[in-house]
Order: C-alpha cells, then sequence, then structure tokens
C-alpha cells in the first residue's frame, strides 16, 4: 500500500533531504519540578528568557508546561561549547534567580546529540 500523497515513509526524507539534520546539535532538556503550580510571573520570567538564550547563542528554545507544576526547558545549540558557554553566561545565573527557588529538587538535566530530526516547513 502506498502513502497517502504529503504522508511520510522512509523514503520520503531522500525526497526532501533539507527537512532532515542529523548530527552536530546539541540539545538540553531540564525538567523542572515547581514546589507550587506555576504562576504568571514565572510564566513571563520563561517568556523573557528564551528570546535571550536564543540571541545568545541557541538555535531554539522551549518552555513547555506539563502540568501545574512540572515544566520543561527544551534548548538546541549549534554545539555543546555553545551550550556551555549560553549555560554559564546566560541560562545559570537566570535559573538561581527565577527558578532555583521555586523547585520541589533539583533540575533534572539531561544534554544529548541530536541523531535524527525534522522539520515541517511550509
Amino acid at each position: 500500500m502506498r502513502p497517502r500523497r504529503g504522508a511520510f515513509d522512509a523514503t520520503s526524507f531522500r525526497s526532501f533531504p533539507s527537512l532532515c539534520t542529523v548530527g552536530g546539535v546539541a540539545v538540553v532538556v531540564n525538567h523542572l519540578h515547581l514546589t507550587d503550580p506555576i504562576s504568571d510571573e514565572t510564566v513571563q520570567a520563561f517568556r523573557s528568557i528564551v528570546p535571550r538564550i536564543v540571541n545568545g547563542g541557541a538555535s531554539a528554545a522551549q518552555a513547555v508546561q506539563v502540568d501545574a507544576t512540572h515544566l520543561v526547558l527544551i534548548l538546541e545549540f549549534p554545539s555543546a561549547e555553545d551550550a556551555d558557554r549560553v549555560a554559564s553566561e546566560i541560562g545559570g545565573p537566570w535559573m538561581r534567580e527565577h527558578i532555583i527557588p521555586l523547585l520541589a529538587r533539583g533540575p533534572e538535566r539531561s544534554v544529548g546529540e541530536v541523531i535524527a530530526s525534522a522539520t515541517a516547513t511550509g
């Protein structure tokens, strides 16, 4: 059976190579568990920091609210070196000021290299 028009299958990435990126990209994922439900002030703090992180060298930054007390910060960088630099210059100081005091426990931080990625265009 052929995939419907516009559907992706295992060969789609050969047809659209610009949509597929592999390797050389570092991603930082921070799970943040708050003591209390997220406040409007904290949401605003995230809305102000993600553009600063991108302006500082990240290629993407997203803050995701999983539930009332669980947030995930997802940061994408061209390299691990860029991730380290932005963490020390921008992210670390901001986290200490705005987020660490609100946490029920320490952040769960994972860092890895992207091995496969696809982005829709249009």
